[in-house]
């Protein structure tokens, strides 16, 4: 059996999950009226690219070899996601099964799609099949009523949930399936650390024609986000498709990558146009036969395609480190999606370890959520505090009717390729030394030579903890708070910031409307 071998993150990581799913306490829970025992449950927070299922083998290896006779199930809502888990089983020999033909087979460790699972349930509890162990891939799903029924009919099982976002866009908890959350360093952490590739970022201008396009989207889908038939209809125009080629041909020109459409209309016209000028491209979604994805992704990776413009179908699950730019071309609401999309991205290329992935934004998804590795904060998510929606800038409900300047594409982010790779312990110290420096009256985050934050605000505070106050503006001046990464933590859009403490900042719009953040 081939060894599973772990990063130190993962190995601590590994640890932290068997301490929860060990607990000696067990939980005690309402089930159809009845008080029963709970098997100890746990959802796991790791960004992606940074190998969640090598983690979750490792789980499963764990428990086979702790638990002589109970099964492993391993969920997934999506059946592209169950293929990937086999073939991930399969590199260190691990059995396992759907068995939608025969169902009295002894195996341990069963894969499954969640729509299969819901129909063949009642079937397995027959034959004597439960689960030991519970593992829900991509678990930012597992609200769905199919998941709260498969808890409750193996209440007392170990449950454990793997996901990149524990957030919903409606604000709803997971704390009715997992007891507690683990979360892993943050992306920015696994970037400095060289196991996240760098990355540039440039997203279209605050008042072009794309972004006014975007603001004044106003229908909602039944998940909350856009509506899909108004952004196909607002942005699948031919102007609009000329300026997504424009700008790789600009900003990523000769490289390979991930275009993220809106549906399969606009994917294909995206895809005629890229081909029609030299782009080599192909458009896919999930009602493309399984073979010729399979076909079209192995081309990709023999760089015989250039560019794979999809529909829901890279946004999770999808393992190809040598992905080189993404290109939003649809806008969302929703956290979850724009971390996934522009995470398949930052995996680390072994062949070219010093890969900086282009981001080209051509939906202002940017202006809603910030950088792909600023801080999150997934426990007041997890807890259903805080909803896992995009914040729409202030800016767009004031603006009407604005004739656009330009569409050119803005800078925000430049990968800092000279920074070294960094050990945990390097990292801790490096950040504990960041501080601010003051050039022609403007401020900004260095250490020694290394710049953080160049020279861009009126005012930084010291640190308190891990974050300080930054100010914008001269005689109107504006407030926000940054963390030590340079991360823009609260926009500097309040006239009144005060750090009460390393943990909670008061905010105020007017001095008489003051309020408390939890960062």
């Amino acid at each position: 059996m081939k060894k599973i071998r772990l990063y130190d993150y993962q190995r601590d990581m590994l640890r932290d999950i068997i301490n929860m799913l060990t607990a000696q306490s067990l939980q005690i829970g309402n089930v159809n009226g009845k008080k029963v025992g709970l098997g100890n449950s746990v959802m796991v927070q790791m960004p992606t690219g940074t190998g969640k299922t090598y983690v979750m083998a490792s789980v499963v290896e764990w428990f086979l070899d702790r638990y002589d006779e109970d099964e492993v199930w391993i969920v997934a809502h999506r059946r592209e996601l169950v293929e990937q888990m086999q073939l991930t089983l399969d590199r260190f020999c691990l059995k396992y099964g759907e068995k939608e033909a025969t169902l009295k087979a002894k195996v341990r460790v069963r894969v499954l799609s969640i729509q299969w699972l819901t129909r063949h349930v009642e079937e397995l509890e027959k034959e004597g099949c439960s689960p030991g162990l519970i593992i829900v891939d991509e678990a930012h799903h597992a609200i769905a009523d199919s998941y709260q029924d498969l808890f409750n009919r193996n209440c007392q099982a170990m449950k454990l949930g793997m996901t990149a976002t524990p957030c919903r866009m409606n604000k709803k908890s997971f704390t009715r399936l997992f007891s507690n959350l683990l979360t892993s360093p943050c992306t920015n952490d696994f970037i400095m650390r060289g196991y996240l590739s760098s990355y540039d970022y440039v997203v279209i201008g605050k008042f072009s024609a794309d972004q006014q396009t975007v603001n004044l989207l106003k229908g909602r889908g039944s998940d909350g986000d856009y509506a899909i038939k108004e952004m196909d209809e607002k942005l699948n125009i031919p102007e609009t498709i000329q300026r997504l080629y424009d700008s790789v041909k600009k900003y990523a020109d000769g490289k390979k990558g991930i275009v993220y459409a809106i549906d399969i209309n606009h994917a294909q016209a995206i895809a005629a146009c890229y081909n029609k000028l030299g782009l080599r491209s192909v458009a896919l979604d999930s009602k493309t036969p399984a073979k010729k994805r399979k076909e079209m992704v192995e081309a990709f990776r023999r760089s015989e395609i250039d560019c794979l413009v999809n529909v829901n179908l890279f946004d999770e699950g999808f393992d190809c480190p040598d992905v080189e730019f993404i290109q939003m071309a649809r806008p969302t609401l929703s956290l979850a999606k724009y971390l996934q999309m522009v995470g398949r991205g930052l995996r680390i290329n072994k062949e070219n370890k010093d890969k900086v992935c282009m981001i080209i934004d051509n939906v202002g998804n940017y202006r809603k959520f910030g950088l792909p590795d600023k801080p999150r904060n997934w426990e007041s998510m997890f807890a259903g505090l805080r909803a896992g929606k995009g914040v729409i800038p202030t800016y767009v409900k004031r603006v009407q009717n604005i004739i656009a300047a330009n569409d050119e594409m803005v800078t925000v982010k430049k990968a800092n390729t000279a920074r070294k790779k960094m050990t945990a312990e390097q990292l801790k110290e490096y950040l504990e030394n960041v501080t601010k420096f003051e050039k022609d009256g403007r401020w900004g985050l260095r250490v020694m030579d290394d710049i953080i934050v160049k020279p861009i605000y009126t005012y930084i505070s010291n640190f308190k903890g891990d974050y300080a106050v930054c100010g914008i503006g001269m005689q109107r001046r504006l407030y926000g708070i940054l963390d030590r990464r340079g991360n823009v933590i609260i926009p500097p859009e309040y006239k009144d910031v005060h750090l009460c403490n390393e943990h909670k900042v008061r905010v105020s719009r007017n001095y008489s409307d003051s309020k408390s953040i939890e960062l």
